[in-house]
């Protein structure tokens, strides 16, 4: 087994020795630089008077020893440059998108987003414990998500019990809705029992920002997404102008009960910002629909806005509008 001396870096084993060992430095100029260094030195509180020669040998002296220092660690700077942490990538390592968490080599958590997963619109996912369900029936799984941009937090999935009915052979599978309002990098902290069981790092692709199209449901045009989410409007958006919008959501009643949230975000920018707020959407069947409820809505500024939908907090479903300069 190697020692600690012999186990040490090469530059650390040359730190302890002299600088004077280098080719450059002759037996003369060591022994001239040292003494007079050594003779120039002051005790604190002396309170003799230097003559300006004495005084102009001690700083040639100590410059000339500073020198030969910044030298050589010069020589050695390339190596110490490579022992400082990058700004950030402690971070950045974190954030490496990953769909599998391991620990001691073990891999303990896999996660399987639906679909193309994009920005604004709900896909599913499953989430594997690779523990036996007879280890946690009966526990409670929580998973949030967190944007790294953004800081933006989320409920991705609400405390549920761990059930039997979410046995796969030797591990324990459950789902979600995955579904993001931001593109970009998103870390899910899978907790059971309030304890960490493992991460993952999704980096969620941009949706398409071409404006949402115009549908036909009963008697009505809409804009939205056909057979789950639009809104009836006369025609135009303008900025800064607010205006009364019926909306029409399709879904199971369970979908549709709850407090709805609009909000919205701008093409090219990462802040969302509240646009209603509702409490008691009821499944209302109108216009062919399975819900609906009106809503007075403005956006502040021209360009292309995603109005995302959310209902119990969980994001339901997206439309992408135009808004014109008021």
């Amino acid at each position: 087994m190697k020692t600690e001396q012999e186990l040490r870096p090469d530059w650390i084993q040359e730190l302890a020795s002299s600088p004077f060992n280098e080719p450059m430095f002759t037996e003369e100029m060591k022994s001239s630089v040292l003494n007079n260094a050594a003779n120039g030195s002051v005790r604190m509180g002396r309170k003799k008077r230097r003559s300006p020669t004495r005084l102009r040998i001690t700083t040639a002296s100590v410059f000339m020893l500073l020198l030969i220092m910044a030298a050589w660690g010069w020589r050695e700077s390339p190596v110490i440059q490579q022992l400082i942490p990058i700004k950030g990538w402690g971070n950045a390592a974190n954030w490496a998108p990953r769909s599998v968490y391991s620990e001691d080599g073990i891999v303990k958590l896999q996660a399987f987003p639906g679909g193309d997963y994009a920005a604004g619109s709900p896909a599913g996912a499953w989430w594997n414990l690779l523990t036996p369900i007879q280890d946690l029936e009966g526990k409670n799984i929580r998973i949030s998500a967190v944007h790294r941009d953004t800081g933006i937090t989320l409920e991705e999935l609400a405390e549920t019990k761990i059930s039997s009915d979410m046995a796969y052979n030797d591990f324990t599978r459950v789902s979600s809705r995955f579904a993001l309002p931001l593109s970009g990098l998103w870390r899910f902290d899978v907790m059971v029992d309030q304890e960490k069981y493992g991460d993952i790092v999704v980096d969620v692709p941009d949706s398409s920002w071409e404006p949402s199209p115009s549908f036909r449901s009963g008697n009505y045009a809409m804009t939205g997404v056909e057979g789950r989410l639009g809104f009836i409007h006369p025609g135009w958006f303008n900025a800064n102008q607010p205006n009364k919008y019926m909306w029409h959501f399709w879904g199971r009643d369970e979908e549709l009960t709850g407090d709805l949230h609009i909000t919205a975000v701008k093409r090219n920018t990462s802040e969302i910002i509240d646009v209603f707020k509702v409490a008691g959407l009821r499944p209302f069947p109108l216009n062919g629909a399975d819900a609906a409820i009106p809503t007075s809505m403005s956006l502040p500024s021209p360009g292309l806005w995603r109005i995302m939908v959310s209902i119990n907090g969980q994001l339901f479903d997206s439309v992408i509008v135009e808004v014109d300069k008021p």
